[in-house]
């Protein structure tokens, strides 16, 4: 018996790991069918997939799990003629007895990088989705190949910690925060305190969440994309910093001042300080893939619109997040110069953008 174990641990050990990753995706969407489909790992770092049909099995072949789950969408959907929806409760339907391949399918990715999810989005249905939601909706992704998703669940956990560290209290960080409908205006310094205070119930959860939801992610591939600190301060920080370099950013859709965001200049000593306590907390909880999403001014006025002030923020800011972490790249949305076309002059946009070295920031053209 104890040989037999033996054996049976090699061979549980000698299963690659992507073939182990997209069986359980089989598993989870299609549990009736696990033994009509098989895996293979192929060689090479660009990202690939092969369907085929091999006696009564489809064979699916790929470099990863992510190109893998790429394959299977592929056959799912030419094939079997069916849609897996990223909804957990509908089922996917396809047919009793699965298609057969003729001729065997090879296909390339076309890029490298496939970016996936809009800040608010987090603001609209996903404040109450459970991990049920989140799986399907991680394997509807893999399915379509995104292998940078946006995942910002659960930083206000991260931003307690930090907020703690710096002397606020748990009142004032709580009511610092908004309501979980709103926390995407609120990451992007657009308004505090609405709806809040935010409960301490709801940040452990969102906690246990994202570490569910950035496993799942990484093991498939996929490389998260996580905040960084891009200058948002609680007003209270002004208390226990009386000298720090803290402004008013602009109005935001007409609330009032008292839900007005306030912004830490990145040449305040401060600013570097913060980085380094919100990316070293942040690493604890959730690791990093070292891809961070920082969006300054986002549908909000800076402190200036000065093309040397604009060009210094993007360059001291950067400067924080490598001496933090000296992999990081910049993620910065580009939305916000299309709806303050009339202020982000292609000076100004220049400017920002020419603060951080060439290839170290990427734009999403949203």
């Amino acid at each position: 018996m104890c040989l037999v174990m033996f054996f049976m641990s090699l061979v549980l050990q000698a299963k690659d790991k992507d073939v182990a990753v997209a069986e359980a995706l089989v598993k989870r969407l299609l549990p009736s069918y696990i033994e009509s489909f098989q895996f293979q790992k192929l060689k090479g770092e660009k990202d690939c997939f092969t369907v085929e049909s091999v006696k009564d099995k489809i064979v699916i072949g790929g470099n990863n799990a992510n190109s893998m789950a790429m394959g299977l969408n592929h056959y799912l959907k030419y094939y079997c003629l069916t849609t897996v929806s990223w909804y957990a409760d509908i089922a996917v339907e396809i047919p009793d007895e699965l298609p057969m391949v003729g001729e065997k399918v090879v296909s390339e990715a076309r890029v490298d990088t496939r970016f996936f999810l809009n800040y608010c989005t987090y603001g609209y249905t996903m404040p109450w989705w459970q991990w049920k939601e989140w799986e399907r909706f991680i394997d509807w992704m893999a399915l379509n190949g995104i292998n940078m998703p946006l995942a910002i669940t659960g930083q206000e956990a991260v931003w307690y910690k930090v907020w703690s560290k710096m002397g606020m209290s748990d009142i004032e960080i709580r009511s610092y925060f908004t309501g979980p409908p709103y926390l995407p205006w609120h990451r992007m310094a657009n308004i505090d305190r609405w709806n809040g205070p935010l409960p301490m119930e709801w940040l452990e959860h969102q906690v246990s969440l994202q570490k569910k939801i950035l496993a799942r992610e990484r093991e498939l591939n996929m490389k998260p994309v996580l905040p960084a600190f891009a200058g948002h301060v609680p007003a209270d920080l002004k208390r226990i910093y009386p000298e720090a370099d803290i402004q008013h950013l602009g109005k935001w859709a007409g609330f009032a001042d008292a839900y007005r965001c306030n912004f830490l200049n990145p040449n305040d000593a401060l600013f570097a300080k913060i980085q380094k306590l919100f990316l070293d907390e942040q690493k604890k909880l959730f690791g990093t893939d070292h891809i961070y999403g920082l969006d300054p001014f986002n549908e909000v006025d800076p402190p200036s619109f000065e093309p040397e002030y604009l060009r210094k923020i993007a360059s001291d800011m950067y400067a924080t997040l490598t001496a933090a972490d000296p992999k990081a790249q910049w993620m910065q949305m580009t939305w916000m110069f299309y709806f303050d076309k009339d202020k982000w002059t292609s000076e100004r946009m220049k400017a920002l953008l020419t603060g951080v070295p060439q290839n170290k920031m990427i734009l999403l053209d949203y």
